[in-house]
């Protein structure tokens, strides 16, 4: 998609350059709101109760298969109609579904689960893979003694680093991945504020799982949230991100696809990618394709409300963009 006042000059990039977001220009065409049909309560776009479009929206709402479940744990303060979160429900029905804490699923008997959320002992999706890389994690993360990562997280975290094999000159044979192999079935995600995540974290019925960390980016959420920085992204981001980075290791990137370019990835991001550039035609969409768009359309609500928000507001005047990275 194209930014819709690209023939006005601005000095910031618009991130959604190229990437695979159907017009949501649409949603500006509905008037008025509707009743949803399941609780009959007042909506505009979706009922953020029901997860479930209303009106005639659903006709024309991008509906998105994934490679893997995303359960979202949501905190009882989190407010519906501010939440992301929801934007995943509604778009992949199928494969999203959000609880609210603490009535959650007890994850400690279910394979193939992991836990979205900077522990100490969190691994990245590449290692998860399989790849040779590790972080570089320097002297605690920066923070002081006795704390570390997953009780202060208060430092972007260092770049991740492909290590040469070391064994003779031949590589190990490389795995090939499916929808029915892949090393994750069930990422979890916690959609609260920094604070109120740590709390949802100490649950016995979450704590054990494995924990995964996310490749630095820069959010393009305009809800401030004071203490944190700018690479603090909104659950639909996190979503979002991740998915890309699973999509990327199992099947690669697609060399002509330049819907990353304008999306503020740590450079360690796209060295990793780089190595899994394919060669493949840009109308190539399948799901174990190389990445080409593939989830692009879970940002469909977030780019609209983008535009509407800087249609009104200066991009340098919004605190949340002037957050520390």
């Amino acid at each position: 998609m194209t930014h819709p006042l690209d023939g006005q000059q601005r000095t910031r990039k618009y991130p959604f350059v190229n990437m695979r977001i159907s017009d949501h220009t649409v949603l500006d065409t509905i008037e008025g709101r509707h009743n949803c049909r399941l609780c009959n309560r007042s909506r505009k776009f979706f009922c953020y109760s029901c997860y479930i479009p209303v009106g005639q929206l659903e006709e024309v709402l991008p509906r998105l298969e994934l490679p893997l479940k995303i359960d979202i744990i949501k905190h009882k303060k989190e407010i519906d109609g501010k939440s992301s979160a929801v934007h995943a429900a509604v778009l992949a029905p199928e494969h999203v579904r959000i609880h609210t804490f603490p009535d959650i699923p007890d994850y400690r008997q279910e394979p193939g689960v992991v836990l979205i959320f900077p522990s100490a002992t969190a691994l990245t999706v590449p290692q998860l893979f399989e790849r040779n890389v590790q972080l570089q994690i320097g002297d605690n993360y920066g923070l002081p003694k006795g704390h570390h990562m997953g009780t202060m997280l208060r430092r972007r975290m260092d770049e991740v680093e492909v290590q040469e094999p070391q064994a003779g000159d031949q590589e190990s044979p490389k795995k090939t991945w499916t929808l029915d192999n892949l090393p994750i079935r069930r990422a979890v995600f916690i959609d609260s504020t920094w604070n109120q995540s740590r709390g949802i974290y100490a649950d016995e019925r979450i704590r054990s799982l494995r924990t995964v960390v996310l490749q630095n980016r820069l959010s393009q959420f305009w809800r401030h949230q004071r203490g944190s920085p700018r690479w603090y992204l909104a659950t639909i981001e996190a979503i979002h991100q991740f998915l890309l980075e699973v999509h990327i290791n199992a099947w690669g990137l697609n060399g002509e696809y330049r819907g990353l370019d304008n999306l503020e990835i740590t450079e360690g991001f796209h060295q990793l990618a780089a190595p899994l550039k394919l060669d493949t035609s840009i109308e190539d969409v399948g799901r174990m394709a190389p990445y080409n768009g593939q989830y692009d359309n879970l940002l469909f609500f977030f780019a609209n409300m983008y535009d509407l928000i800087h249609k009104y507001y200066d991009h340098n005047d919004l605190i949340s963009y002037r957050r520390p990275i």
